[in-house]
């Protein structure tokens, strides 16, 4: 299936050569060709990829120059046609290429801003089920371990009561920075929204959790904000665990309540169950 897309591509952009020579039968009419830019956007339409345009593009330009000459025994008048005919064909179907990738380039940037939190650019909630549903269903066909991780700013109403909104935005991007830089390209972080984040770690045993996310609550117990000659100390607690096979509500429900139990026994700490 990978290559289906070329194998297409060179068959309708072939389909113009037999039917050109089989329809005219010796009297070759240039124009004939303007028929054909049909599947050419039929193609830019079903796969819209710049590669897709250069390449279907280019061979049926390929193909329309290599049966001219094969055939020849045309009229100077048709040799005018068939360029007039190339540069018209090339505008409609590079016009229409371009739209078309520039409509899903929007419906792609529609599609981020649905599954990206605006304050941080990490992924957000929407984003969150959606993986996370995916990777459970993964674990339980392919027996992959999927971990949980729960980590909820300490302290941040207090920071928001006596710094502002404005120092609590800073700490919330710092500290989507901080876990950023700590995961594994294997692992997706969110902010789940406040000052709550979840990391989603695939392929990762209990101990390679639990060192993420004490790396991860050390990185921002250090981090240095200062806020109007302020120093502002920030600390986050974790709650991790495994999944097991229940039901999502329970999952999440199990490493809340080790997320709660961090924050209940001192916070800036982890506790896994």
């Amino acid at each position: 299936m990978k290559f289906l897309h070329i194998g297409v591509i060179i068959m309708l952009t072939a389909l113009p050569v037999v039917l050109d020579v089989w329809i005219i039968q010796g009297r070759h009419v240039p124009l004939i060709w303007s028929l054909f830019i049909v599947p050419l956007l039929m193609i830019i339409h079903k796969r819209p990829t710049w590669k897709t345009a250069i390449l279907s593009g280019g061979l049926f330009m390929t193909f329309i120059y290599t049966t001219e000459i094969i055939i020849g025994h045309w009229s100077a008048a048709e040799s005018v046609y068939l360029i007039g005919g190339t540069v018209v064909n090339g505008a409609i179907f590079l016009t229409a290429a371009y739209y078309r990738l520039k409509y899903e380039e929007a419906l792609a940037e529609i599609k981020k801003l649905t599954h990206v939190d605006a304050l941080t650019g990490l992924h957000n909630r929407r984003f969150f089920e959606e993986s996370i549903n995916k990777s459970m269903l993964l674990s339980r066909q392919k027996d992959v371990s999927i971990l949980l991780i729960l980590l909820d700013l300490d302290h941040f109403k207090k920071v928001n009561d006596t710094h502002g909104h404005v120092c609590g935005d800073l700490i919330l991007k710092k500290t989507a920075e901080t876990i950023q830089r700590n995961i594994q390209e294997t692992d997706a972080v969110v902010r789940l929204g406040g000052e709550e984040f979840a990391v989603l770690c695939i392929h990762s045993s209990i101990a390679d959790g639990r060192a993420l996310a004490e790396r991860i609550i050390g990185s921002v117990e250090k981090l240095d904000i200062e806020y109007n000659g302020q120093k502002v100390p920030v600390t986050i607690s974790a709650g991790m665990s495994r999944y097991d096979g229940e039901p999502l509500e329970d999952f999440i429900d199990k490493t809340d309540k080790a997320l709660y139990e961090a924050k209940r026994t001192g916070r800036n700490r982890l506790v896994v169950v």
